[in-house]
């Protein structure tokens, strides 16, 4: 392998190795906002209503709009990037002949 070539798969290696532990750390995140999920609509209100709710809390009296997504939508999008970015890495790795796993 060439000296640039080389030096261009170790860089893609250390940023592919850096955004999966920037994925696993959002993960983890996610998956604590969801587990505080009820305790997060209590504070910042009920993001959807129902036409015909099952449950008297969950109808258009109810409705406080977006308030919450403002505690976990900056996490999610992060993860989102994070996904696009390994995707990028992952094929630029493979345009190099290289196995990005």
């Amino acid at each position: 392998m060439d000296s640039p070539r080389r030096t261009e798969v170790e860089r893609l290696r250390i940023a592919l190795a850096d955004a999966k532990a920037r994925r696993t750390s959002l993960i983890e995140e996610l998956q604590h906002l969801a587990a505080r999920l009820p305790e997060i609509r209590r504070e910042f209100g009920n993001p959807f209503f129902y036409s015909h709710p099952e449950e008297p809390d969950e109808g258009i009296a109810n409705y406080t709009g977006n308030s919450s997504h403002g505690v976990g939508l900056p996490t999610l999008l992060a993860w989102r990037r994070v996904e696009r970015e390994l995707n990028r890495l992952k094929e630029q790795l493979r345009q190099l002949g290289v196995d990005p796993a």
